[in-house]
């Protein structure tokens, strides 16, 4: 574990689940879910944000039916 040095945002997930993401030393974001962590670079996160992006407006596109 680092130091956090921003908190970026927190949530609540509707099953209760506690989300955040935090800016830690050492330029790393860490996604927590619960007890789970995942720890990125700035490249990777943006990569990984991207991702989830991308996919969210696929399953709005698949859902209306373009």
């Amino acid at each position: 574990m680092g130091i956090i040095e921003e908190g970026l945002g927190a949530t609540t997930l509707s099953d209760g689940k506690a989300v955040a993401v935090e800016h830690n030393e050492s330029d790393r974001i860490h996604l927590h879910v619960d007890d789970f962590r995942l720890s990125f670079s700035l490249e990777e996160f943006d990569r990984f944000a991207n991702a989830v992006k991308e996919g969210k407006e696929d399953l709005l596109q698949t859902k209306d039916g373009v």
